[in-house]
């Protein structure tokens, strides 16, 4: 099995071949070639319909942390 992450997403081959893709994203599931599935997915970026990925989940807490650090030194001053 292969596996490839982009943008956050996990592409799969189960197959060993190089032009049978699937992307999983909840409950769905897209079978096609890598150009097909990198396309779909940068369609689905442009219209802001996907779930948040646990990379983007993580950017977004660090970043919450790292302002909530600041607030605090600033009230301390």
């Amino acid at each position: 099995m292969r596996k490839i992450v982009y943008q956050g997403f996990i592409l799969t081959n189960n197959e060993g071949r190089t032009d049978t893709w699937k992307l999983t994203i909840g409950q769905q599931s897209r079978m096609g070639s890598l150009f097909e599935l990198r396309r779909l997915l940068g369609y689905y970026l442009e219209l802001g319909i996907l779930p948040a990925t646990r990379a983007s989940l993580q950017e977004v807490k660090q970043t919450q942390n790292a302002m909530g650090k600041n607030a605090i030194k600033s009230r301390q001053h």
